[in-house]
């Protein structure tokens, strides 16, 4: 019966009907309902988790101990952290509780509880805040290691503004669509999500989804070569230009899920079976919001990773010198030359591996500049 719209009192009477119609030909075993996808949206949310929690945890301690520097990305990295966990809580949630996983046609409306309908509706508009903080967090982490390269600056404000405008509206889109339909009780919330402008195959709601997937590629693939030219300018050695090109096109994994999650979002377009056939999507769209969290992160490995194995590996994380100690000589990292008052944020300080990278023209003549 999703995907039309009936009188509430009608969807009261309605709790022995399948949420919608088998197809031709098929008969709802409503007793032994078959699990399609083995729970995969829960997998994905626990790998997810798991890898968020390491990153986090590698983040703060650079931060805390070797940067000792806050900045306005750290702000929006944990706003962003939070509402990534709490969207994969819902999602694990409904995949564990009949939300998802089993066909349409083989799930009685009585078996939509009012959590997993509330829960339903909450997660769609976690998911477009989620979103958006963290593409804005990519953003402002770009916008500060490059802060004194004006056009970048420009490039990253507009992306934070135009993928805000687009998500929340996005987000109103969704709300207005699978409201409650008089009041906040079970039926309320079931007249909502199943109406038409909710679970409608043509409904505006499932042209947006189209829409948001191509809007995403994009957004993921104008952050990806934002940082590109000003990297290729870097008057650095090879193998740190090397690696501060990983840290930044480290996004290039998001665009993939990203491309995924929109190719799942189009074969699944205009289905009536939402609960199985979105999971795809979802995965692939975690797979995406994950791996672009743990961007932001990458520069704090390659800190922490500085730290602890320069010495062991000073060609690969940088060179050091020996100081003589008497008893023993220990091994110090080379001094780092500070940067230009007019010149870029130290890399070293945005958690990359130790390059000064100036603008313009310095005093001293072995400094780094684009």
């Amino acid at each position: 019966m999703a995907g039309v719209d009936i009188p509430r009192w009608m969807w009261a009477l309605a709790d022995d009907y399948p949420f919608a119609p088998p197809p031709e030909g098929v008969v709802p075993n409503f007793e032994h309902p078959k699990l399609v996808h083995n729970h995969s949206i829960s997998i994905a949310c626990g790998i997810s988790m798991f890898l968020l929690v390491v990153f986090s945890g590698i983040r703060f301690y650079a931060k805390l101990s070797l940067i000792r520097k806050r900045t306005l990305d750290d702000y929006f990295y944990w706003m962003s952290l939070l509402m990534l966990l709490l969207l994969e809580a819902l999602y694990m949630y409904l995949d564990n509780h009949g939300g998802y996983g089993y066909h349409v046609w083989e799930i009685k409306l009585r078996a939509v509880t009012k959590p997993i309908l509330v829960i339903t509706f909450i997660g769609q508009i976690v998911l477009q805040i989620a979103i958006w903080l963290i593409k804005a967090t990519i953003l402002i982490l770009i916008m500060s290691a490059f802060e004194p390269v004006k056009h970048i600056r420009i490039l990253c404000w507009g992306g934070i503004i135009g993928t805000c405008a687009f998500y929340f509206a996005n987000l109103i889109v969704q709300v207005v669509s699978c409201r409650p339909r008089g009041g906040t009780d079970r039926i309320a919330f079931l007249a909502g999500i199943a109406s038409y402008q909710c679970a409608g195959t043509n409904a505006a709601i499932q042209k947006m989804s189209i829409i948001a997937g191509c809007f995403g590629v994009v957004s993921d693939i104008y952050i990806l070569i934002i940082p590109l030219p000003a990297i290729a300018k870097l008057k650095i050695s090879q193998r740190q230009k090397i690696g501060v090109y990983l840290i930044f096109t480290s996004g290039f994994m998001a665009c993939v899920a990203s491309v995924l999650s929109l190719a799942f979002r189009i074969t699944a377009w205009k289905t009536k079976d939402l609960t199985v056939d979105s999971i795809p999507s979802m995965t692939a769209q975690i797979v995406e919001l994950t791996v672009g969290l743990i961007i932001t992160c990458m520069a704090s490995v390659a800190k922490l990773s500085r730290f602890l194995f320069a010495a062991r590996f000073p060609k690969l994380f940088g060179e050091t010198t020996v100081r003589d100690s008497g008893a023993k000589n220990e091994m110090q990292p080379w001094p780092r030359r500070r940067h230009a008052p007019s010149g870029l944020s130290e890399l070293d300080s945005m958690k990359t591996f130790g390059t000064t990278v100036d603008v313009g023209t310095s005093r001293d003549s072995s400094s780094t500049r684009i």
